[in-house]
């Protein structure tokens, strides 16, 4: 039997649609903080039942609605915002489709309060379904829109939801990035009638920098480097952080194009780039920039949600970015620190076989390079290319009799080590980090520590308040003393004297994250946290590290850290 083409009717239509707009109630908050941004509102409020599954409502004090616009508020493809298809390549709004509030009204139970200066009253429309009701009521000027019961007609969809926390962590997020791209506007956010936090206006840069500061945390802040850069008719204006300050993930890398907050594949390219050889292997930086250029030469109509733009000359685009940031990057960089500690960390499934949680402590690599064995031959490509791509070329060599070895330093990655006359391909970063942590777990606990000629003062966590006294013991038994010289800051005084190359603000800035007080774990925390130039280590130090080098070289599992080599694979690397 042929199935017959047939027209779907407008219900099903816009709950396809909704499909693409409306993922989860966060999408809900984006998308009617975005209408409350259009309608020149400066002061709006959230208010979130059970993470948004039961209700959500967004009042404003915008321009309002007028009742006879209201109907075709909640009508697909009806808009104010363009009129002409000419109108698509100059658009200055947040929203423009005019899907949101249908999108929003096919899947939950809607009620929309407004009211316009020029109107005597406020109108309320109530939406359920098919069923639209409209009636006059009270209220000042601007729009409450309350959304109840998400997918109650879509039960699918409800189950892919997640809990209450969960849920709420998204909103949550949403309403803050929503902060930090309209300074302007009072904020508060209301969870279980529990109020969040509230957001006074931020006109001036004192009270832009406070907000952001609540936001993205004081840590931040202090750390970060400013810049306010034009060029060509793009500007650039926000904080991005220094190279000490780095995060296990890219989730607080927050760009807006023309004020709309975007996830854009070029422009965390561009980032990345910036930081090359600046920050430890799977770490990332951390940056809240805003982008403006004209709006002919950005296409935000690329996906119903609007995180995709697409750009008219994304080349120019890439380059503005990424020579901006590496000149704020370049500017602030101290000569005494500017180790470029790109770290070659493999898996730590594979570096740290005794911590419980690994994964915790580094990423795998973003290639295959993690996974995959240095193959001689493959070795010597990925140097090859190093060494002529990036200018690096062999910096020493070092000859040991005692061990009739010598050390060709390749660049601040990799090393020649020839013992007996046999070449070894060597990771020094990774080879030097496995060397401390085996120093370090064969000592007696707890580990002696050497004093720091000044000591480090580093801000206290919130999360730690509380733990103050087990942090304490706990770096302690691993060569680190601290003490607490007021309520919102810890002093570094010393660190184990067999982690002399220790980066203590980096140490530091992952425990954080990661805040775990293991002894296993801290130790291997600090093995990855060494920052030094191989050229520093001393005769004996190389002698224990070519020894360790031949133990990992008999283990298949840890030639991603040093392999066996023939003379010819030398000759190549060398350009012999």
């Amino acid at each position: 039997m042929v199935l017959r083409i047939h027209q779907l009717s407008p219900a099903i239509a816009n709950q396809i649609a909704a499909g693409e707009v409306i993922e989860r109630p966060a999408s809900v908050v984006k998308e009617l903080l975005e209408n409350s941004l259009d309608a020149g509102a400066s002061v709006i409020g959230v208010d979130v039942n059970y993470g948004g599954l039961l209700q959500i409502t967004v009042s404003d004090n915008g321009s309002g609605i007028s009742g006879d616009d209201l109907p075709l508020a909640v009508a697909a493809h009806a808009t104010s915002k363009i009129r002409t298809l000419d109108d698509l390549y100059s658009i200055d709004s947040m929203g423009f489709r005019g899907e949101a509030l249908a999108s929003i009204a096919s899947v939950a139970k809607v009620t929309i309060i407004s009211k316009p200066e020029e109107q005597d009253n406020a109108m309320m429309l109530r939406v359920e379904g098919e069923n639209r009701t409209l009636s006059p009521c009270a209220r000042n000027i601007g729009t409450t829109i309350d959304v109840s019961d998400l997918f109650y007609n879509a039960p699918v969809r409800k189950r892919f939801l997640k809990n209450e926390k969960l849920e709420f962590q998204a909103i949550e997020m949403v309403v803050k990035r929503f902060a930090l791209s309209a300074p302007r506007i009072a904020l508060t956010l209301k969870h279980n009638k529990k109020l969040i936090f509230s957001l006074p206006p931020a006109l001036s840069e004192q009270a832009k920098a406070i907000r952001m500061g609540r936001i993205l945390g004081n840590t931040f802040m202090r750390e970060a480097i400013f810049l306010d850069v034009e060029h060509s008719g793009m500007s650039l204006y926000g904080w991005i952080s220094n190279h000490r300050l780095q995060r296990s993930q890219n989730d607080r890398q927050w760009i807006y194009v023309n004020q709309r907050m975007v996830k854009d594949k070029l422009l965390q390219h561009a980032v990345k780039q910036a930081y090359d050889g600046l920050l430890h292997a799977g770490r990332f930086p951390i940056c809240l920039l805003y982008f403006t250029l004209p709006a002919s030469e950005v296409d935000v109509n690329v996906h119903p949600t609007k995180h995709e733009v697409r750009f008219q000359q994304p080349r120019l685009v890439h380059d503005f970015f990424t020579s901006q940031l590496t000149k704020a990057l370049q500017s602030t960089l101290d000569h005494s620190d500017t180790r470029e500690y790109a770290y070659a960390a493999s898996s730590c499934n594979e570096q740290q076989n005794t911590v419980s949680e690994p994964s915790h402590i580094c990423n795998d690599r973003e290639s295959h390079e993690g996974a995959r064995a240095l193959s001689p031959s493959w070795s010597a490509n990925l140097l090859s290319s190093s060494i002529t791509n990036k200018g690096y070329k062999k910096t020493s060599s070092v000859y040991h009799p005692e061990t009739e070895s010598q050390w060709v330093i390749l660049n601040e990655r990799f090393i020649l080590v020839f013992i007996k006359q046999q070449p070894y391909l060597a990771d020094i970063v990774t080879l030097f980090q496995e060397w401390i942590e085996n120093q370090l777990m064969q000592k007696a606990l707890p580990l002696e520590s050497r004093p720091l000629l000044i000591s480090i003062r580093y801000p206290l966590p919130n999360q730690w308040i509380h733990k103050q006294e087990q942090l304490k013991h706990e770096l302690a038994r691993v060569g680190i003393q601290i003490e607490y010289p007021n309520a919102d800051d810890l002093l570094i005084r010393s660190i184990p004297l067999n982690a002399p190359y220790l980066d203590v603000r980096y140490f530091f800035n992952v425990l954080c994250e990661l805040n775990i007080f293991h002894t296993e774990q801290l130790i291997a925390l600090i093995s990855r946290s060494q920052m030094f130039d191989p050229k520093q280590l001393t005769a004996e130090e190389r002698i224990e590290m070519n020894q360790l080098l031949l133990e990992l070289s008999l283990k298949e599992e840890k030639h991603n850290i040093c392999k066996a080599l023939t003379i010819d694979d030398c000759r190549m690397l060398l350009h012999e």
